[in-house]
């Protein structure tokens, strides 16, 4: 008798781990094909002090997939209220609206530094100038010096033309 009931036990309790672990196994294909049926957008998300650019169901989704239209640079102390976890119905929806927040950034900035720069000016004229005396007068070592204080009154010479047109309009 011992040897007819034992396979009835092993029947039980293979009944019994599949009416445990198929509705698991149901449950969990439910979840996946529910996030990879819905409709995808694009989200900015930042992940460890990077700005990446997902596609998926969610922004924080685990099957999200990161957009190879975004190489992902640094963001630390960036607030970008507005960017992220915003559902974007393309890439390039997204992108748009990325150029517009740094292009407005980069101004705002530029704007700044364009008065800081001014006070710097004369500064950097004045110790060109004297640079350029003791050069003259035999000092060595000096031309690196010489090189980057032209550039930067270059550069700034440069940014100030580009500003001056865009004040008047």
């Amino acid at each position: 008798m011992e040897e007819s009931s034992l396979p009835f036990f092993r029947q039980r309790l293979v009944g019994r781990k599949i009416i445990i672990v198929l509705p698991v196994i149901i449950l969990i294909a439910a979840i996946i094909l529910t996030f990879t049926a819905l409709p995808k957008s694009y989200y900015f998300t930042v992940r460890a002090g990077d700005l990446y650019l997902v596609r998926g169901s969610s922004s924080g989704w685990v099957f999200s997939q990161r957009s190879s239209a975004l190489e992902p640079f640094s963001v630390k102390g960036l607030d970008l209220k507005g960017i992220t976890g915003v559902a974007f119905k393309t890439q390039d929806d997204a992108m748009n609206v990325l150029r517009s927040f740094f292009q407005k950034r980069v101004q705002e900035q530029s704007e700044v530094l364009l008065v800081k720069e001014k006070e710097l000016v004369n500064a950097y004229s004045d110790l060109l100038r004297d640079i350029t005396g003791a050069k003259a007068a035999g000092t060595p070592g000096l031309e690196k010096s010489i090189e980057v204080l032209k550039g930067w009154l270059e550069i700034y010479n440069a940014k100030l033309k580009s500003v001056v047109p865009a004040a008047k309009s």
